[in-house]
């Protein structure tokens, strides 16, 4: 299979390149070999749809669940329904089963409310970890491009620059 780290690994690996880039003389800036860079950039932008996917694969999967639990909670409520029904005959019988209904009923929404806390504080985790490494990707991203702006005397701002490329320097 194709190499299937998180994001986080490859943002790590993209921080070791900096990290281990030949530093320059006097300076705080470093020498980083720009494929590599870019190449690592890459990774992490194209793994980003495959974890969000499967993120939404594990809310699919959790949407299933609930809805599987509240049809069985509704088949539970229809067959308390129908003993119910049954027992109607009988006064005691009738008061038994209402109050077994509604203990069912409670317990199902209950359970679907369970289900709903959990599934919505797994994807609030999953959805915190991918907006944290964004963060940390645009950060990075922002940091390198502000350095390059210095070293190279290009304009960093993005609202600034043109679709065609600067001119030549003499």
């Amino acid at each position: 299979m194709a190499d299937r780290r998180t994001a986080e690994e490859k943002l790590a690996q993209l921080r070791e390149l900096v990290v281990n880039a030949r530093s320059m003389p006097m300076s705080a800036s470093c020498v980083v070999n720009r494929t590599e860079v870019l190449a690592a950039i890459d990774q992490v932008i194209d793994n980003l749809p495959d974890e969000i996917a499967d993120a939404q694969e594990v809310i699919d999967r959790s949407q299933s669940a609930i809805a599987d639990g509240e049809a069985e909670a509704a088949e539970i409520l229809a067959r308390a329904q129908a003993e119910a029904e049954l027992r109607a005959k009988e006064s005691e019988a009738v008061k038994a089963a209402a109050e077994m209904a509604a203990r069912v009923k409670a317990e199902a929404a209950e359970e679907a409310a369970a289900l709903r806390r959990e599934t919505d504080a797994f994807i609030d985790s999953r959805m915190a970890s991918f907006e944290s490494v964004l963060h940390k990707t645009s950060s990075q991203v922002r940091t390198a491009r502000a350095r390059l702006a210095e070293r190279s005397g290009l304009n960093a701002d993005p609202a600034a620059r043109t679709a065609s490329p600067p001119e030549p320097r003499p």
